[in-house]
């Protein structure tokens, strides 16, 4: 590989092979030149575009902020694939630097946006919020802020949302987008509504729905946390009648697509969150 164009002393553009990249790595651009081989020895993580819109957005990105922030951003993603065993998509170094600087500039600036999903991402997402929490350590130690908790929550649903391995890639994926759109499809005819994509309430559900669908669809056993109680089930029948239906549609779905049971927690959160947004429907009446 060689020298395209030098960012600072560890971010490079390189030709490999008759492809640009983008390299970050300690020192590999230090005293060196347009041109050069480059050391691969030195090279932390390679990012290989495979459309070249994705070039035009990086040397946007990189002529507005420091090449700092992409160094950054790429030992999370590098820390974050391993801990989670996952491959990001190329794009996720350019969501996740922008957003890192522009959580740097809103708290600086003194705005703070509460990050309404946190409750959600924290017990949904434990491991991908544990991995967004050393993620604000890093950038609070690296450019001296202090972001707040919900910035972990914001980086941990970029973590779910941008996943690209293999088994999102597969059938697996494709069944899981398919079950979340039929659940979708179930909630919208027995509300007779449609769902506001912008509203928290969807949001939640949603995010809800990724962490459900891929529960459903795995083969591991007892996933989620503790079972709730009969009277808590009987509580939330009797208080939620028309999103308790609603829910039960689902289960049923469920046990006709994949012949596994939804259990009783499942159910009563499931419940709540189909709440909320008739909750929503009601206010907007």
């Amino acid at each position: 590989m060689n020298i395209k164009k030098i960012f600072n002393n560890n971010v490079l553009l390189a030709d490999n092979n008759g492809h640009e990249v983008v390299l970050i790595g300690k020192g590999l651009g230090f005293q060196k030149k347009s041109g050069q081989s480059i050391d691969e020895s030195a090279v932390d993580k390679m990012y290989t575009p495979t459309e070249d819109r994705w070039l035009t957005l990086f040397d946007e990105l990189i002529n507005d902020i420091s090449p700092q922030y992409f160094e950054v951003a790429s030992q999370i993603i590098k820390k974050a694939e391993k801990t989670l065993n996952t491959k990001f998509n190329a794009y996720m170094l350019i969501a996740l630097t922008d957003h890192i600087h522009f959580a740097i500039q809103r708290t600086k600036d003194k705005v703070v946006i509460r990050n309404e999903l946190l409750w959600e991402i924290q017990h949904f997402y434990p491991t991908e919020y544990a991995v967004g929490k050393e993620a604000l350590q890093l950038i609070n130690q690296i450019f001296g802020v202090n972001l707040v908790d919900d910035e972990a929550g914001f980086i941990a649903l970029k973590f779910v949302e941008n996943r690209a391995s293999s088994q999102y890639q597969t059938d697996k994926g494709v069944q899981m987008t398919n079950l979340i759109g039929d659940i979708l499809t179930i909630v919208q005819y027995q509300l007779q509504v449609h769902l506001d994509e912008e509203s928290i309430s969807y949001q939640r559900f949603m995010v809800h729905l990724r962490f459900f669908v891929e529960k459903m669809t795995s083969n591991k056993k007892n996933i989620s946390v503790e079972e709730t109680d009969d009277v808590l089930y009987a509580h939330i029948f009797k208080k939620y009648p028309v999103a308790f239906n609603c829910t039960k549609k689902i289960t049923q779905f469920i046990k006709s697509t994949l012949n596994k049971n939804v259990s009783l927690n499942e159910q009563v959160y499931v419940t709540i969150h189909i709440q909320r947004i008739i909750n929503d429907m009601n206010q907007n009446v």
